[in-house]
Order: structure tokens, then C-alpha cells, then sequence
């Protein structure tokens, strides 16, 4: 048809097909007219359809006409006539007349690059070298190099660049692919200068520590999207260029005289020829533009910097914005063993070992400064990479949580920004909607950008002002129009804007809403004494000192100097901290702890930021300080500990040991440091402490159940360290013959009792004397399990930096303190069964085993359970209980009128225990149900055998509730690890009000009934005992 439409004169056709969408009609008419002569005749309505449908029609038969004409009817006829080759072309033609200028530059060879089989895979650096290395093999000379490096990306680019606008790849393939390219020709051109430059020099040597010399390395280090891996087309590569040491110098060439130079003028020399064979512009264009401000002290600092010069700059000198961009830091050519200690030697700069929030205010601060310079630069662009909600805010708010939160989940440190997103949604960071939205938007900007790029082979970012060019990037992008295409970026980058500001706006919001003025005047240093009391007091506040300790709050100690910044920030979050510490279950107490909490934080900045940040935060941590002395001074003795109230385990009551198993596990994976084992493991007790406080606090989580999830953290740690434990011992030792080992657990922990601050009751056991382990330095069994048991209390009780795990109790093993750490299964059954005393039959009424071999260990507490109920008590064992119990009441209790001990005074919690513990012993040798662990279970089972009636079993379960409450009260409340109470006291006061009595005297009161119960019915029962027999 378009054949028969060509025959008509030019100004008829010309109209023609302007109609049809060829605004320059005339051209195309030329254009079509062209192709008649060529092997393209028979395809021609389809051609002039492809043209039609392309981003741009009048680009399309301008470019096919170029390319055309380059190439011969031959090559014509076996490239476009078949296949999907010519689509490929045309769709080339109308969006991008820059590939097309690279196509041109050997139509002949490039026109390949629209195969299937070319267009069909995704290459990697390993690719590209192997394509390269027989290129470039043999090459003497520079020009040369840089000539064929230049020709072999163009052709790359025509090819990835076709992969972009058919969507043959992902967007991750293609930015992989552009960084593999560029990591690939760094590393031929890094080899060829190192090569030259030491036939000029020698070879570059350095004294290493222990004098001897050796080879000294060269890396060039990744940074921004090339270190991500995220190259668009137009990128420049940011590098840096390390070296091993400044301790040496080049050998030198034998028979030339002044070639022996220092190693850091050698290396100079080597990153700055690199960097001309890469980014100089010849007759064949650049491979890539370089830019190396990013290295220590930028554009005035030296070009090249040997590993420990750097070291020293980032430790003195380095600045936030060069933490965000090392997260991206990768050895991309060169030696990857120095450029990987490079990397794992910024990772602390990088990652702080506690949350730094200070990121956030850095990070808001550098994104200004890009917004004003944007208005200064391009007022009326809409910038697609700096712009609002554009991809510099994803970057940021990545890069702003990773350096937050990376140096506590490890899992974080990654490069690239849509693995950033992924993680940061796992972690729960990011909820799942804004993780996708985040990455859908990532996906389309970075498309978007590589359009703008590649149309014209410019570097920006901004959407074309012209109507004809804002309609080819639209079509390029799969719309209707350009309206379709504002469409969709207005609601992408608004939608990133509006997360990006999450990080920043929120929080100033919250800190100021609902704040009267009355609180807003406590800021002043004005107010007098008599007006603050009468502030303070209308807001719930009655303790005199709170008036001073406000003060406190609001100006520091007088000894402590504080950076302006934290000042700031202090007086900032002060009004929003009385607000909520007057809505606390005890203001004065929530005040006294922040005041204290503050003066441990002292002048650290961090901290302060963290707090302004996060009014959720200082919410939950208020609502501590004003209910619970235990969490409080936990938080004011390691205050670097708070951001644990972060995490979004904290809302969980209850947890099943295997998800405790897998958290612990997954952290301590990230390191093979023994050190940050330790500090792993208290750090997660800690966390987990803190999540069943606060749910305890909260009423979710019963006594019963916070004793339940302490219990299963206690295994699960002592689980844990005995993997530690044998995984640090079997390097050197070996692994036992025998490999049978159990811990079993007694007192709280075996009964699944433990409260805040428990011991835990431990004895170890093993398989069979006699054997010795198959390591290098051999030792016997029992050696091995002594280190064994060592290296486990070791790892759970010694002191670090992050506390303890749990403090370990052994002296319930077979004669105590006195008597060897491990014992074997023979001997310790042996012990029970002939020497054993009433009170360890008592004592191992508990044990149960909590980790190591489970078969074994499980047997080894069957056996021990039949020799414990292997027939009734004696009268003497009975007296000799007695005794104990007196003793403990006589000794540890030391009760007046005026002071209760709930548990070992009279008709205390222990009367409970020594009763339950009697009766279970005396009759469990024929009911075996007795013979449970815990308390309460125990109870029940003497309940249902008739042993306890109805109304003895419902005064025990009352009273050791009761008991139990108390106990987990002033433990968590108070802080106190004894179980006292004194008329008239601050702590009795609390503890009523807490357990919501209308007074002392009524608490009292049912307290003296509940324990005088308690004694009566204990002294019957032992009494019924004694008289049987």
C-alpha cells in the first residue's frame, strides 16, 4: 500500500503521512522513497507501521535510514529481513538517537548485537573478562588498549541498551550488567598499568610486620552505584584507589639508575594512568567517566592512600555522608584481598556498635543542601534523581536505617538498595505495603532514568521540557501520552516523599502536640520555685524532690559541659518527657529515673537524637521508668541499651523456644568472633528480658507465663553455650570418645519457676569414664568436659561490656563445692543411690534435663527420679527437714511484728515448697504423677490423689499466688531480690497500691491470714506423717 501511496507527487505524500503521525512528512517521504531500493521494499508498510508505533516516528525513519545506508543489500537482507531484528532496530531508531550513533561507528559488527542469542543473556564481570582477555591479550601498547576497551563497550552498550528497551532483562539485570562492565574493564586496565609500571619501576615491595617483604597490593575500590552494582548508563564510577603500605618502595629495574621510587609515588603513578585509559575522550568516546571525590579528603586529597592512611582518616576525620557512601564500598579490580580488609576495616566507622540516630539529622541536612543547589542550578527541572520523591530520597532513607540499625543487625549491610529495602522489611524496619511501593518505585525511576539517558547519550536526570521529547520518554516507557506518564510519576514520587519524611517530620510533630504552656514554662530559668511545685503538682506530681530533679533534667550538672547540639536536643524533648511522665503509674518515681537515665547518658549527642527521633520510644521507656525500678536500672546502668525498646519484638507475649532458637541463631551466624558471641548472647537476654517485662507490666503475660518464657530462654542459653563451648574446645582438643553430655537443671530452673535475676542450678554429667578425645593435643574425656563445663559458665556469667546471661549455681552436684565440676553418669547415680543427704533427695525432686544429649540426659533423670521415690520418707528425714526449715526461718527470715519475709518466713513461700516437696517424696514412690518439677503442677497431682482436700489445695494455690506475686512485684517493681516488707514503708505503700488494695491494713491482713494458714496446715501434715509412722 505505502508503494503504490510513494508513486504520488512529494506534497501529496508528504501530507500523507504526517496524517499518519510523521510530523515531518516530507523527511519520512524522502526516507521511505530511500528504502524502496533496498531489500526493506517487500517489508515496507510493516516498516512504516514499526515507525508509527515507535517512541519517536520521525527519529525512527531518520536513524533506520542511517543505518540503512551504512550497511550493504547483503547484510540488509540477513539481518532485517527475518527474526525479530528488524522490530529491534526501528524501536533503537525511534527512542535512542545516541545508540544509534554508537551503531554506526561499525554498523557492520554491531548490528550482531540484535541476535537472540546476544540479546538473550544476562553476562557478569566473569563474562565480559572472558570476552575481553583474548581482545586484549599481547597488547604492548596504551592507544591500543583503550581503542579496543572503547569499541568493546560501545558494543556492549548498543546491546545492553537494546535489553533495556525491549525489556528482555529486569532493571537488576541491566544495572548488574552495567557494573559487571565496568568492573571488568578496570581490571584489564588496572592490569595493563601495573604490568607497564613495574617493567619502569620493579616491583613494589613493603616490610610487613614481621620484617619480612612482600609483594605489595593495588585494589580499586567501588563506591556509589557502582559499588551497589546499580551503574545506570551515563554514571560516572566512583572509585577509590588503595594500597597495602607506605613501608617500602619499588625494587627498581637492574641497569637503570633512579628507578627505585616509594611505594606511594608508584602508586600514584598507577591510579592515575588507570584513570586516563578509562575516562579520556578519544575518537571512540570514553569507557567511563571516573570521579574519585569520594576518597579521603576529596578533591585536595591525595589520589591514592594506603590502607592504613585511610584507616586513619575515617577514625579521625571521617564524616557521615563518607559512612553512607563505604556502605556501598566493593573491591571492583586489582588485588580483592586488600580491597576486602578495606572494607571489613571501615565496617565500625560504618556501623556503630549502638544506634546512632545522629544519621538522620546528617542525612536531612545533606538532602537540603541538594534541594537548594537543585532550585539555585534548575528551578524549573523536574530532576529525576535529586528531585522530590525522587531516587535520592530511597537511597537516603535506606542508607539513613542501614547506618542506624547495621551495626546491630548485621543482615543491613548490603549494597545494594533494592536488597536494602527487602532486608529492612524483614527486619521490620519498613512495613511490607512501603517495602513494595518503595521498590516498584525504585524499579521505575531507575527505567526512567536510563530512557532520559540513553536518548541523547546525555548525563541527566531531568524530564525533557519540550513537548515532542517528553512524549518519546513516555512512549519509551510503555504510555499512551506524556499525561499518562506525569500520571504515574506524581503518585510514585509523591509516595516516596511521604516515607522519606517518616524518618524526619513525625517525630517534631508528636513531641509538640498537646504540650500546655504551663509545662512549656518549666523550660524557663525564670520560673520560680513556688510556681513550679504548683505546676508539677497539678500535673500529678507529689514528691518535694521532683521540682529539683526537673531542674536537673532541664539544665544538667553543673560538672558535665554539654555540646550545643545535645543541649538543644535536651531542652527540645524535656516538655514532651513531663507530659508523659505525668500519665505514668508513678510520676515522681518516672522522673526520678529519667533524671538519672540522662545523667548517665551525659554529653552523648547519640542519644539525645535517638530520643528526639522516636517519642515512641521515650513513651515506652517513660512508661518503665514510672513502673518497674528492675528494667529502669537496667536501662541507667547501660543507657546505649535502649534502642532494644525499638525492636518490634517487644509487642510479642510469648514466644516458642524454636523461634527464640532461630532469632539467636541468626544473629550469632554474622560473626565468628568468640567476643561478639558473648556480647550476642547477653544482648539478646537482655531484649528478651525486657519484651516479657514490658508484657508483664502490661497484664498479656501471667506470672506463670513469664516464668515459662525465662525458662525456656535459661535452655536456650545453655544451649547455646555448650555449642559455643565444644565449637571453641574441638579445634585443639578434638571431640570426646563418649560423646554423651548432659546439663541438667534444679531449683527454678528445673521446676520452671525462674523470675528477673534467677540463678540458674546446674550439674553436669557425661557418658563413661575412661575415654580421651581425637584431637591434635588429646585429653581425657572427663579433662574435656571440666573445660567443657568451665568455658559454658563462662560464656554465660562472666561480666562484659553488655552484662551477664544468667549467674551459674553448681554446688547442687554430688558433694557440693567441694566435689569435681562434671561427674560421670555411673559415679553420679552411685552418689545419689548410697550418699546422698534428705535434703539433695529434695533438691532433685526438681532436676530435669535442659540441653546437651537428650537421650541421654533424659535417661540419666529417669534413673535419678528412681532412686529419689524409691520408697517413703523416714521419721528422721522428716525431723531432719524440720530442722532445715526452722533453720532458714531462724537464720534468713529474722520476722518482727513489723517485718514480713514472703518467703522464708513463717507460712512463707518456702513452707509451700518444703510441703509440697515432703509430701511428693513420701508418696511418690508409689504415685508416680507426684513426681512433677513445678510447684503448682505438684499441687494439683496432690490434689487429684486425695492427699490435699478441696479447701487445703485452694489455700496453697491462693497463698503461693499470692506469694509469687509479691516475689515478681519487688523484683520487677523495686528492683529488690528479697522478699521483705516493713510496715509504714515507700515499698509496702507501692506494692499495695500495685496489687490494688485500699490499704496497708488490708493487705496485711490478708496477707497474716494466708500465711498463718499456710503453717497450720504445714505443721498438721508433717504431724500426720510423723505420727504414722
Amino acid at each position: 500500500m505505502l508503494e503504490e501511496v510513494l508513486k504520488k507527487d512529494e506534497p501529496t505524500v508528504a501530507t500523507y503521512l504526517a496524517e499518519l503521525g510523521f510530523p515531518d512528512g516530507r523527511r519520512a517521504c524522502r526516507v521511505f522513497k530511500t528504502l524502496l531500493r533496498t531489500p526493506l521494499k517487500e517489508r515496507l508498510d510493516h516498516v512504516m507501521d514499526l515507525c508509527l508505533d515507535s517512541p519517536h516516528p520521525d527519529s525512527a525513519v531518520v536513524n533506520l535510514e542511517r543505518v540503512v545506508t551504512a550497511l550493504s543489500d547483503e547484510m540488509l537482507t540477513r539481518w532485517l529481513t527475518e527474526g525479530e531484528h528488524l522490530e529491534r532496530l526501528v524501536l533503537l531508531c525511534g527512542a535512542s538517537p545516541y545508540l544509534v550513533g554508537l551503531l554506526l561507528k561499525d554498523a557492520r559488527e554491531y548490528i550482531k548485537t540484535l541476535s537472540d542469542a546476544e540479546l538473550g543473556k544476562t553476562k557478569t564481570k566473569k563474562v565480559f573478562l572472558a570476552e575481553l582477555t583474548p581482545l586484549t591479550e599481547g597488547i604492548q601498547d596504551e592507544a591500543t588498549l583503550s581503542r579496543i576497551l572503547r569499541r568493546y563497550r560501545n558494543r556492549e552498550y548498543i546491546r545492553i541498551g537494546i535489553r533495556e528497551l525491549t525489556e528482555k532483562a529486569s532493571v537488576e539485570d541491566i544495572l548488574g550488567e552495567l557494573s559487571g562492565l565496568a568492573d571488568a574493564t578496570l581490571e584489564v586496565a588496572t592490569g595493563f598499568v601495573l604490568s607497564e609500571l613495574e617493567a619502569l619501576y620493579g616491583t613494589p615491595l613493603y616490610e610487613a610486620e614481621d620484617g619480612s617483604l612482600k609483594r605489595a597490593e593495588f585494589s580499586v575500590i567501588g563506591l556509589g552505584k557502582l559499588g551497589g552494582g546499580e551503574l545506570n548508563f551515563l554514571s560516572d564510577i566512583d572509585i577509590i584507589y588503595i594500597y597495602s603500605s607506605d613501608r617500602g618502595s619499588t625494587k627498581g629495574v637492574e641497569g637503570r639508575k633512579n628507578t627505585s621510587i616509594t611505594l606511594h609515588e608508584f602508586f600514584s603513578k598507577v591510579a592515575e594512568r588507570i584513570t586516563r585509559l578509562v575516562s579520556a575522550i578519544t575518537e571512540d568516546g570514553f569507557v567511563f567517566r571516573v570521579d574519585l571525590n569520594l576518597r579521603p579528603e576529596g578533591r585536595s586529597g591525595d589520589i591514592v592512600n594506603s590502607l592504613r592512611s585511610a584507616e586513619i582518616y575515617y577514625e579521625s576525620w571521617g564524616q557521615t555522608w563518607e559512612r553512607a557512601a563505604l556502605i556501598k564500598a566493593r573491591p571492583v579490580a586489582g588485588s580483592y584481598s586488600l580491597g576486602e580488609r578495606f572494607v571489613q576495616m571501615t565496617q565500625p566507622f560504618v556501623y556503630r556498635r549502638y544506634l546512632d540516630f545522629t544519621a538522620i539529622e546528617e542525612i536531612k541536612h545533606l538532602k537540603a543542601r541538594i534541594d537548594i543547589e537543585l532550585l539555585r542550578k534548575k528551578a524549573d527541572r523536574v530532576d529525576v534523581k535529586l528531585g522530590r520523591g525522587g531516587i535520592r530520597e530511597i537511597e537516603f532513607f535506606c542508607q539513613a536505617l542501614q547506618l542506624i540499625y547495621g551495626g546491630r543487625y548485621r543482615l543491613l549491610r548490603t549494597r545494594s538498595t533494592l536488597e536494602a529495602i527487602e532486608r529492612l522489611v524483614e527486619k521490620g524496619l519498613l512495613s511490607e505495603q512501603d517495602g513494595m511501593l518503595l521498590r516498584e518505585s525504585y524499579i521505575f525511576l531507575r527505567r526512567l532514568e536510563h530512557r532520559l539517558q540513553i536518548v541523547h547519550g546525555t548525563q541527566t536526570q531531568s524530564l525533557p521540557r519540550t513537548s515532542e521529547e517528553l512524549t518519546r520518554v513516555a512512549r519509551m516507557m510503555g504510555f499512551k501520552d506524556r499525561d499518562e506518564l506525569w500520571q504515574q510519576y506524581h503518585f510514585i514520587t509523591g509516595s516516596v516523599h511521604d516515607i522519606y519524611n517518616t524518618l524526619f517530620y513525625g517525630s517534631e510533630e508528636e513531641l509538640k502536640r498537646d504540650i500546655p504552656e504551663d509545662v512549656l514554662l518549666l523550660l524557663s530559668r525564670d520560673i520560680t520555685d513556688e510556681e513550679m511545685q504548683r505546676i508539677l503538682k497539678g500535673l500529678g506530681f507529689e514528691d518535694p524532690e521532683t521540682p529539683k530533679r526537673v531542674k536537673l533534667l532541664r539544665e544538667g550538672s553543673p560538672f558535665l559541659r554539654l555540646p550545643e547540639r545535645a543541649r538543644l536536643l535536651r531542652e527540645k524533648i524535656l516538655p514532651y518527657i513531663i507530659m508523659r511522665a505525668s500519665e505514668a503509674t508513678n510520676p515522681d518515681m518516672a522522673i526520678l529515673n529519667m533524671e538519672r537515665f540522662i545523667s548517665s547518658v551525659g554529653a552523648r549527642t547519640t542519644l539525645y537524637s535517638l530520643l528526639s527521633e522516636n517519642p515512641s520510644l521515650m513513651r515506652e521507656l517513660i512508661k518503665i521508668f514510672g513502673s518497674s525500678a528492675f528494667l529502669s536500672n537496667t536501662l541507667i546502668a547501660q543507657p546505649e541499651s535502649l534502642d532494644i525498646l525499638l525492636s518490634e519484638e517487644m509487642a510479642i507475649p510469648y514466644k516458642e523456644k524454636e523461634l527464640m532458637r532461630r532469632e539467636l541463631t541468626s544473629m550469632l551466624s554474622e560473626t565468628e568472633d568468640y567476643e561478639e558471641w558473648l556480647e550476642i548472647l547477653r544482648r539478646y537476654k537482655k531484649q528478651e528480658t525486657f519484651r516479657l517485662g514490658i508484657q508483664h507490666l502490661a497484664g498479656t503475660l501471667s506470672a506463670e507465663g513469664l516464668s515459662e518464657e525465662l525458662t525456656l530462654l535459661a535452655e536456650l542459653s545453655l544451649e547455646v553455650a555448650l555449642e559455643i563451648a565444644i565449637r571453641t574446645l574441638s579445634p585443639r582438643y578434638g571431640l570426646p570418645q563418649d560423646r554423651r553430655f548432659a546439663i541438667i537443671g534444679l531449683g527454678k530452673l528445673g521446676g520452671r519457676e525462674l523470675i528477673y535475676g534467677s540463678d540458674l542450678d546446674i550439674i553436669f554429667v557425661y557418658g563413661d569414664e575412661g575415654g580421651q578425645t581425637d584431637g591434635a593435643k588429646p585429653i581425657t574425656d572427663h579433662e574435656f568436659y571440666v573445660k567443657c563445663a568451665q568455658k559454658i559458665i563462662s560464656i554465660l556469667s562472666v561480666r562484659t561490656r553488655e552484662g551477664i546471661v544468667f549467674s551459674i549455681d553448681t554446688r547442687l552436684r554430688p558433694t557440693g563445692s567441694s566435689g569435681p565440676l562434671v561427674v560421670s553418669k555411673g559415679s553420679f547415680l552411685r552418689y545419689h543411690r548410697e550418699k546422698a543427704q534428705v535434703w539433695e533427695r529434695q533438691a532433685a525432686i526438681r532436676a530435669r534435663f535442659v540441653a546437651g544429649t537428650t537421650e541421654f540426659g533424659e535417661t540419666v533423670v529417669k534413673e535419678l527420679k528412681e532412686i529419689v521415690f524409691s520408697g517413703p520418707l523416714k521419721k528422721e528425714d522428716i525431723d531432719e527437714l524440720l530442722r532445715i526449715r526452722q533453720r532458714m526461718e531462724e537464720e534468713l527470715a529474722r520476722e518482727t511484728p513489723e517485718r514480713f519475709d514472703i518467703k522464708t518466713g513463717r507460712g512463707g513461700l518456702v513452707d509451700i515448697e518444703f510441703l509440697v516437696q515432703i509430701l511428693q517424696l513420701h508418696h511418690g514412690w508409689k504415685l508416680s504423677a507426684l513426681r512433677k518439677e513445678n510447684t503448682l503442677s505438684a499441687l494439683r497431682e496432690l490434689k487429684d490423689s486425695e492427699i490435699l482436700s478441696q479447701q487445703e489445695y485452694q489455700l496453697l494455690l491462693s497463698a503461693y499466688s499470692l506469694y509469687r506475686q509479691i516475689e515478681l512485684t519487688l523484683r520487677v517493681v523495686h528492683d529488690t531480690p528479697v522478699c521483705v516488707i516493713n510496715r509504714g514503708s515507700a515499698i509496702l505503700r507501692a506494692l499495695v497500691r500495685r496489687l490494688g488494695y485500699t490499704s496497708e491494713e488490708e493487705f496485711i491482713e490478708y496477707y497474716i491470714e494466708k500465711r498463718e494458714g499456710v503453717r497450720r496446715l504445714y505443721m498438721e501434715k508433717l504431724k500426720n506423717i510423723k505420727e504414722g509412722y
